[in-house]
């Protein structure tokens, strides 16, 4: 191997061992110590595993369902605003779990927008999944469909529609072409996809803590309860083993399922199906059980219920520092410790992801590919107890730990937009400038990173969002000097300050979609 490569490769791959595989082999190396003071079968714990598979098996089920339509319409069908639709709906992918649970609470709740303002007085009904295990399923569904529609959807673009005319020249229906021919060209694209939603649903934390209630208990969430409340780190420790055993048999799963699903043919045509009836029903389906949740939440921190109007009382509030001590800081420093963590994160995925990404797919290093992606399947709050562990060995203040972890969940995003950016990158240019006397900094100034300029903004806008939304990791490590924007909002909400909350929140959702609106358009040119 050449030296150049080594040092492509090294940056990355120190970090990824240092801050991802050291605090999960302290987590083990802590287990062995134990040794026989932790007991990991027992019937808390199989009872507790048996909930956590069967909320996630339900969920992945609601979140195929609702995800599939809607791969169909925007990976096979032309309408207006499609890209309005597509961003809308990667929204709640990376949408910060506090602001959908607050989302959630003012639309769905006894006196939310949808029973106060349309079941009840139009048919004297109430809808109150709040607090069941049926929001555990839609909270869950809520976030990973967009998994199933981006990815499904991604494959029935690149799918060549040569095949589904010939069948119909044979005299096959819409339908059958669909269920015989293009169906099984994107089952790979399905299966993988449904197993990646079912990890994230595995490992969910913020939905079932918020929105399932004290009576649900997930591993994730009985893993925070013991370390945070309980202070029993043997139990955690028992249930952290069972958790990271599963996980790595999903993540080999799914390792096994990406290699199949991929591009079906290199020529790609630009035929797209006519927009179908049942696509409006969906469409407004979308918009008052998906997108009701998100608009409700923005507009439920300018509206005062009570009178019917809108107001900035709520944000009066929230900045004058009236609830300063419920937040055990103030919103401003939230805000800008928000952006100075969620920069700072995912600075360094875009330069990381640059050298990683080129080295992995230069000699083709299927291990590093590996390890750069399972972070996918990682538990936030698992990989926060490492650190908690690896605090006994030396020091690292609440800032450097928390970007670590930041970048290490949002590293696999960055990565892959990189790697995908270098397959594309047109070598001969780079031949050329050598051949010319160009030197390493000049090709990369003036030739690499213009062409890679798409990737490198979608990773780091993408980075960007998911450490401002990040809450799990953060209120198990949290420190009150360095406050966030989705912890403020958290301590608002189970303070009962709700009002204060929403509008809080508001800003942050916002945010992030704006992000992925203009994050949608490289994402969506450059065929990511």
């Amino acid at each position: 191997m050449k030296r150049k490569d080594i040092l492509e490769m090294t940056p990355a791959t120190v970090f990824m061992a240092g801050a991802y595989l050291v605090p999960f082999i302290l987590i083990v190396v802590y287990a062995v110590k134990l040794g026989g003071e932790i007991s990991i079968f027992t019937p808390l714990n199989s009872r507790i595993v048996s909930f956590t598979f069967y909320q996630a098996v339900l969920s992945t089920i609601l979140a195929i369902v609702i995800g599939l339509p809607g791969a169909y319409l925007i990976g096979r069908t032309n309408f207006k605003f499609k890209y309005v639709f597509s961003a809308l709906s990667t929204v709640p992918f990376v949408m910060p779990s506090i602001s959908m649970a607050l989302g959630f609470y003012t639309f769905f709740g006894h006196n939310g927008i949808l029973n106060s303002y349309f079941l009840w007085p139009l048919f004297h009904l109430r809808f109150e999944p709040l607090f069941s295990l049926l929001g555990i399923i839609m909270g869950n569904a809520f976030y990973n469909f967009p998994l199933i529609m981006i990815v499904v959807g991604g494959a029935l673009s690149t799918l060549d529609p040569i095949y589904l005319e010939a069948a119909r020249v044979d005299g096959a229906t819409r339908l059958k072409g669909f269920l015989h021919i293009e169906l099984p060209m994107i089952l790979p694209s399905i299966a993988t996809s449904s197993l990646l939603a079912f990890v994230y649903c595995f490992t969910s934390f913020a939905v079932v803590l918020m929105i399932g209630g004290a009576r649900y208990a997930t591993l994730e969430v009985q893993i925070y309860m013991y370390l945070r409340t309980l202070l029993d780190f043997k139990g955690a420790t028992a249930l952290t083993i069972l958790q990271l055993g599963f996980v790595g048999i999903f993540t080999f799963l799914f390792s096994i399922l990406r290699k199949s699903a991929g591009i079906f043919s290199e020529e790609i045509s630009g035929a797209r199906s006519r927009f179908p009836k049942w696509g409006y029903i969906y469409v407004i389906g979308m918009i008052i059980f998906v997108f009701g949740p998100i608009f409700s939440q923005i507009i439920s921190g300018f509206w005062n219920f009570q009178s019917s109007r809108l107001t900035l009382e709520w944000v009066s509030r929230l900045f004058s520092g009236t609830v300063n001590s419920y937040i055990g800081n103030s919103a401003v420093s939230a805000i800008v410790w928000t952006i100075i963590f969620a920069t700072s994160s995912a600075i360094i995925v875009v330069l990381l992801s640059i050298t990683g990404a080129h080295a992995v797919q230069k000699r083709h290093a299927s291990v590093l590919e590996a390890l750069f992606t399972s972070p996918l399947a990682v538990s936030p709050i698992t990989l926060a107890f490492g650190y908690i562990i690896l605090q006994n060995y030396f020091f690292l203040p609440f800032p450097v730990e928390i970007i670590a972890i930041y970048t290490v969940i949002s590293f696999p995003i960055g990565f892959q937009a990189l790697l995908s950016g270098w397959e594309r990158f047109p070598t001969e240019i780079d031949d050329a400038a050598s051949v010319d006397g160009a030197g390493f900094w000049t090709k990369t100034l003036k030739i690499r990173i213009p062409i890679l300029k798409p990737q490198i903004i979608s990773a780091f806008l993408f980075s960007f969002a998911i450490a401002m939304g990040e809450v799990s990791a953060t209120m198990l490590l949290y420190d009150p000097r360095y406050p966030t924007i989705s912890i403020s909002a958290y301590r608002l909400f189970s303070s009962r300050h709700i009002p204060e909350a929403q509008a809080l929140s508001a800003l942050l959702t916002v945010a992030t979609f704006f992000i992925f609106y203009f994050l949608e358009k490289p994402f969506s040119s450059e065929k990511i």
